[in-house]
């Protein structure tokens, strides 16, 4: 590539860099070091730039505005040189889909280097981490070796062909993972059993799986707790209440199950419950009034509630003990 940008004055360099958006910036930093260094030091200060990564993609969001980038180990289109970490590679690129290839022996490897360019670059971290079928932890824990913290680890499966996830690497995945958020949205090819899920994370959302167990809800240490896809019953459901009674799960704020069935016989035994009606609760478009209420024994309350096939238990804001969002702290 060849750019002549920086023969312009200091001050005209600056003002054109920062009318770039993220990804032009990025775009012109590959064309070596030298405008590498020039754009992270006239640049302005971080933006909301968001970086997301999986084993061979990279992608840079800022508002509307996105820039994807896959590594590869071969693409035979016309290639250009740039330099990536201080490292040379080969790149192509598809301006009209905002997407650019570039070229390496093991594509992990490169998606490291690019997170160690765009990193620096912008003074930013690492936010989401994306997991397909075909990925192990290495890259997961390396990202959260180099950074204190990760906002989310989403598991997913990305091809049409649904293929399920292998079960090892899924518990290896959920064992390991240290993000403040972590999304499992993929079917698991192998029945499997986790004992003693001792793990903190703010949110846990299980999308598809029948994996987890009321045991591991109670060993998860989360503030909301999601599962869409395995079914549980309403013994079950009154355990989970007994839990929280009783000073378990002190962080959890709200959970929300599918139930197989209503029975309130069973969901209600040996639970201390009033039944009120001048509380509300909201979820999308949908208002919620009437719960059963218990407390804890520090004074803390919460309601639940069955809706259609689901079961949502909420604990009463302190600032404001008659509404809930169940879709807070998503």
């Amino acid at each position: 590539m060849t750019f002549y940008l920086f023969r312009l004055p200091h001050l005209a360099s600056m003002n054109i860099i920062n009318s770039m958006n993220a990804g032009e910036q990025f775009l012109t930093s590959l064309c070596s070091r030298r405008t590498f260094s020039v754009i992270k030091t006239l640049r302005r200060g971080s933006r909301n730039i968001i970086l997301t990564i999986g084993d061979s993609v990279l992608g840079i969001t800022e508002g509307d505005e996105h820039l994807i980038t896959s590594q590869n180990m071969v693409d035979y289109k016309r290639k250009e040189k740039v330099t990536v970490n201080g490292h040379s590679t080969l790149l192509t690129y598809n301006l009209e889909e905002n997407s650019i290839n570039t070229l390496w022996a093991d594509p992990m490897v490169g998606t490291m280097e690019l997170v160690e360019h765009v990193t620096s670059l912008f003074g930013i971290h690492v936010s989401t981490v994306v997991a397909n079928i075909d990925s192990g932890t290495r890259l997961m824990n390396w990202v959260q070796q180099r950074q204190e913290s990760l906002r989310l680890m989403e598991v997913i499966s990305f091809n049409s062909m649904e293929r399920p996830f292998e079960s090892g690497n899924l518990k290896n995945i959920l064992m390991e993972c240290t993000a403040e958020r972590i999304h499992v949205d993929t079917p698991n090819s192998t029945e499997f059993e986790i004992q003693n899920l001792n793990k903190k994370f703010e949110v846990f959302l299980c999308l598809r799986g029948t994996w987890i167990t009321v045991d591991n809800l109670m060993t998860l240490d989360c503030i909301r707790i999601v599962v869409k896809e395995k079914k549980f019953s309403c013994a079950e459901m009154n355990t989970l209440i007994k839990h929280w009674v009783n000073g378990g799960s002190p962080r959890l704020r709200i959970f929300g199950l599918p139930i197989f069935e209503q029975n309130y016989e069973e969901l209600l035994d040996g639970i201390e419950a009033q039944w009120i009606d001048e509380k509300t609760a909201v979820s999308d478009d949908d208002h919620y009034t009437g719960f059963f209420e218990v407390v804890r024994s520090d004074g803390i309350t919460a309601g639940f509630l069955i809706t259609s096939d689901c079961f949502w238990f909420g604990v009463w804001p302190r600032d404001n003990r008659n509404f809930l969002d169940l879709n807070s702290f998503s």
